[in-house]
């Protein structure tokens, strides 16, 4: 899949961290859509072009990492999305099982781990609704 096709939905709190992630996405070819927290995630997934991976940080005001992804399993479109989550705790790696994710990153992120980790996560992935 072209970089520059595929859309990452970074949903992370923190702006600093929410924005540098942005910027070395884009700067890698893809497109970028952001949201300070998920309940504004899940309002992108419900209005917006479903991106092709998502990028949650663990912890959240108003919906955090486990209830945006309680309300993305409920959504077969939505689940099917690859979702990294992020997170300074240590156990970012069984949390982000205990949730279903395709895997977990520590903040903070390293510039190559983030990189390798969503290639992994897009490699033969399709966006659900490209024709």
């Amino acid at each position: 899949m072209v970089a520059g096709r595929d859309l990452i939905l970074v949903v992370e709190d923190d702006r600093d961290i929410r924005d540098s992630i942005a910027e070395i996405l884009e700067d890698e070819g893809y497109r970028v859509a952001t949201a300070a927290d998920g309940e504004l995630g899940l309002r992108h997934l419900a209005e917006e072009e479903l991106p092709s991976l998502i990028l949650l940080d663990l912890l959240m005001p108003r919906v955090d990492a486990a209830g945006f992804r309680e309300a993305q399993m409920r959504e077969p479109l939505w689940a099917a999305i690859p979702t990294v989550i992020m997170s300074a705790d240590l156990q970012t790696a069984r949390k982000a099982h205990e949730l279903s994710a395709t895997a977990g990153v520590c903040k903070p992120v390293k510039l190559e781990e983030l990189l390798a980790v969503v290639h992994t996560c897009l490699v033969g992935r399709t966006n659900a609704r490209d024709p």
